[in-house]
């Protein structure tokens, strides 16, 4: 069976946004930037990969933005920069300053640079990418020190003109901190494939940042669990994230000798062969323990792809508001093979008409017009 579906763009353009209104998409360009402070360029990161999709959306949107790398866990004698960053305000004047953060991200005096920007009269926009929970839960044997954190993520959310969120869960938990969220604003879809996909499905499909987090292990003992070619063949596409290059040799070793054209691991997939990769796919599989949004799930929606993903809140809501999808019990392999086989017996559950629905109800431009109302706001 071979589906031709033609991809196309959110019909909604700049100057037709609703419900977030024209006032601001229709102004005068403004000769001062944006200052965004984020991890971007930066290969394999999927923050940095946002942030760089983003950044074109709203330069489309008519306004200039300057940018700063901040990559703190990865670099961490750069802490600094947020000194430097003052500094660089003070020259190049900002309309607004734009901070894409998560807590390896920023590092330790992100609500220092927030206390300063306000103080120099500027809005400040913080754009939070995980969930308070999911660093803290590495800190429970530690108090003190999971106290510090939350009351860290605290004082960010209060210093910020206004703190985004991508998911109710998220702006929950951030209730919850004595610190609600200004608004929620989802994960978009950031890219359209830039030619039609020919869905022709004869693979099933990993994609995305390899990590223990992930899951990827409980894909592979899903298959090993039925005999060899119950499923199609599985192409695992990534790169090892910093410091999962022994993950990604476990899962090597872990896959038995029969299974070996069963499973087969791609390394990361390039730009240029995307739409061929993701038109092989019949559903792309996030099997992840725990996460706070994806950008891999989005690519894969943006292409066409069903998911089959785990029930831990981001997903489930996911699947609650958008559909074209389906989701199994966390870190459970017998509910991971059942899906997919539910998936492989009914492959035209989700129709072109329910993608080109989540295409417009995701369109990188109603969410990004969003934002800059935030950053242009009295």
């Amino acid at each position: 069976m071979v589906r031709r579906w033609t991809l196309e763009r959110s019909p909604d353009r700049i100057g037709r946004e609703r419900p977030w209104g024209t006032s601001i998409l229709n102004s005068v360009e403004s000769p001062r930037p944006i200052l965004l402070i984020s991890p971007w360029p930066s290969k394999n990161n999927g923050v940095a990969w946002y942030t760089g999709k983003y950044k074109e959306a709203i330069e489309r949107h008519g306004r200039t933005v300057e940018t700063r790398r901040m990559v703190f866990w990865q670099e961490k004698h750069t802490f600094w920069k947020w000194i430097s960053f003052l500094r660089d305000i003070d020259r190049i004047r900002p309309s607004s300053v734009l901070i894409q953060h998560t807590p390896t991200g920023s590092g330790p005096l992100l609500p220092w640079f927030l206390g300063r920007v306000r103080g120099r009269g500027l809005r400040a926009v913080v754009v939070s990418h995980e969930t308070p929970s999911t660093y803290a839960r590495h800190l429970d044997r530690f108090p003190p020190a999971r106290r510090a954190y939350l009351a860290w993520e605290r004082s960010i959310a209060r210093r910020a003109s206004a703190f985004v969120v991508h998911t109710r869960l998220h702006a929950a938990e951030m209730d919850a901190l004595g610190a609600p969220a200004r608004a929620i604003i989802p994960h978009p879809i950031l890219a359209m494939p830039d030619r039609p996909v020919v869905h022709s499905p004869s693979t099933i499909g990993l994609f995305g940042q390899i990590g223990a987090k992930k899951g990827h292990d409980l894909v592979i003992d899903a298959i090993q669990s039925r005999p060899v070619g119950t499923f199609p063949p599985l192409e695992i596409w990534g790169a090892p994230g910093v410091g999962q290059d022994s993950y990604l040799q476990d899962l090597k070793r872990r896959v038995r000798p029969e299974y070996a054209d069963a499973i087969r691991f791609c390394g990361y997939m390039p730009d240029d062969g995307k739409v061929e990769a993701f038109g092989r796919m019949h559903f792309a599989l996030f099997p992840y323990r725990w996460i706070s949004q994806s950008c891999a799930q989005t690519e894969a929606l943006a292409h066409g792809i069903p998911y089959l993903a785990s029930d831990i809140p981001f997903f489930s809501d996911f699947q609650a508001t958008h559909g074209c999808g389906e989701v199994f019990q966390t870190e459970n392999v017998q509910s991971l093979a059942n899906a997919m086989e539910r998936a492989m017996s009914d492959r035209d559950r989700w129709t072109e008409s329910d993608f080109q629905r989540l295409f417009q109800s995701l369109s990188v431009e109603r969410c990004s017009a969003r934002l800059l109302e935030l950053l242009e706001a009295p």
